[in-house]
């Protein structure tokens, strides 16, 4: 596909960031969930961080920062900065950076092109070495076009498709656009061959749909009805009717939280037996819970587990529960932590960990902390990704050159237990959007790779 039709899929990527901004993974108050989770609250911590002690005060610290939509009628992120606060918090309470505290700045674009341009233009201004998980989807290119001759690196941001190939971007996971992409995959697995979408309204969706044709090709499988919901509307019933009557087995919800959620209650209320696939970042457990058996029906993706999942299979999610329920707020609390404010306390760690094992500590610095990222290799992240190489290219379509961290998860849940199930075996963005279902694995512990099926 030609690079200017990505750049026409970029004008969906601001609504798109509402389906996968505020990846919910909650759980239950249960004692034990399936795959061995635990009950987050008052776990012990995994034991494997450091605690070399509170930062240094009197070494220069790390200005650091993230823009983001604080609170807006279309996009609300500010658990993603609450999360970030209490991150920076937790480790600078473990040592900082090689001693040196992080400083935090935020800034509020208020879902406003300009106010993006604002937020970025104040972090070149005022030294900011590093920002973490950013959301700048209404200006992409405008905050690109300020940050890139700056050098100012960005961790762990949710990118839009101007920012996928951005030199300053080190993401995990390739963002609104890649978590759309994902809902595809997990129907087509299931043998699935007519699969309708039921979409945002917006006339430059096509071109997204025209970019998951070698996924379609490669199952023999088709799109039989593609149905955006209008903004205001109030009855949601005519959308799963429209999907039944193309014909479909499958169905991807590319929907904002609110639609998403009101198109599967009517979905529920008619008894459809479709299968819904959507993106972590809109249900959270409490969210699935509430529809009972029907959330049998329900297959979802995000780029990292559920923050209250198996705690055998991740025991470092004990460490991120407690540290963002340590800052008091309801919307950190156990059972309501999403995964944008789970990439938060993962792009802290990073920030870190790479600093530390590939950088100068002491050389705070946009270039030092550029030239760490360009140097780091198979970095640990306790399983949660696969080991990463920040500044690894990769070959697939579109601008997808800076995806270093191209791997999603598929999740269920089991209404029998009460909890997530999460599959073994991850799905490649990369590799699906170029039709390939059968590729390499990645290994658990930076050990090479195992060959396996995806598919």
């Amino acid at each position: 596909m030609k690079r200017e039709t990505w750049f026409r899929i970029a004008a969906v990527c601001a609504v798109l960031t509402m389906v996968a901004a505020g990846c919910g993974d909650d759980d239950s108050d249960a004692g034990d969930t399936p795959n061995g989770a635990s009950d987050g609250g008052g776990a012990e911590p995994s034991g494997l961080l450091w605690d070399d002690g509170p930062c240094d005060t009197s070494l220069d610290p790390y200005p650091v920062g993230i823009m983001t939509v604080f609170e807006s009628p279309v996009l609300s992120l500010i658990d993603q900065v609450t999360a970030l606060e209490a991150s920076v918090d937790a480790f600078n309470g473990r040592g900082g950076v090689g001693g040196h505290c992080m400083e935090l700045t935020t800034c509020d674009s208020a879902a406003d092109p300009n106010k993006e341009v604002d937020c970025a233009r104040q972090f070149v201004d005022d030294g900011i070495v590093a920002t973490m998980n950013d959301t700048t989807s209404f200006n992409p290119q405008g905050v690109i076009d300020v940050l890139e001759p700056a050098g100012l690196p960005r961790m762990g941001l949710s990118p839009a498709v101007e920012e996928l190939s951005s030199p300053v971007t080190y993401a995990i996971g390739a963002g609104g656009t890649g978590t759309t992409f994902m809902m595809l995959p997990p129907l087509l697995r299931e043998g699935m061959t007519k699969i309708a979408v039921i979409h945002v309204d917006t006339p430059t969706i096509a071109s997204l749909f025209g970019a998951m044709q070698p996924m379609l090709d490669a199952a023999g499988a088709e799109l039989v009805a593609t149905i955006p919901v209008p903004a205001g509307t109030t009855d949601f019933q005519q959308f799963i009717l429209a999907a039944e009557d193309a014909g479909a087995e499958g169905v991807m919800l590319p929907l904002g939280e609110n639609e998403a959620v009101q198109v599967l209650q009517a979905a529920e209320q008619l008894g459809s037996e479709l299968t819904y696939s959507a993106s972590l970042g809109t249900f959270g457990q409490a969210d699935i819970e509430e529809f009972g058996d029907f959330a049998d029906q329900l297959v979802l993706n995000a780029e990292l587990p559920p923050v209250t999942g198996d705690q055998e299979r991740w025991p470092i999610l004990a460490d991120v529960i407690a540290d963002l329920s340590a800052s008091g707020e309801p919307e950190l609390e156990r059972d309501q932590i999403k995964s944008s404010p789970f990439r938060s306390w993962l792009a802290v760690y990073s920030l870190v960990r790479i600093i530390e094992d590939f950088g100068d500590p002491d050389d705070v610095s946009r270039e030092a902390v550029t030239a760490a990222f360009d140097a780091a290799q198979d970095v640990d992240h306790f399983n949660l990704i696969p080991p990463w190489t920040p500044n690894a290219s990769v070959t697939g379509p579109g601008p997808f050159e800076r995806v270093s961290q191209p791997w999603y998860y598929e999740v269920t849940f089991d209404t029998g237990t009460g909890g997530f199930e999460v599959a073994d075996d991850l799905m490649n963005v990369v590799a699906e959007l170029g039709g390939q279902t059968d590729y390499e694995q990645p290994s658990a512990g930076g050990e090479g790779t195992t060959t396996t099926t995806a598919g």
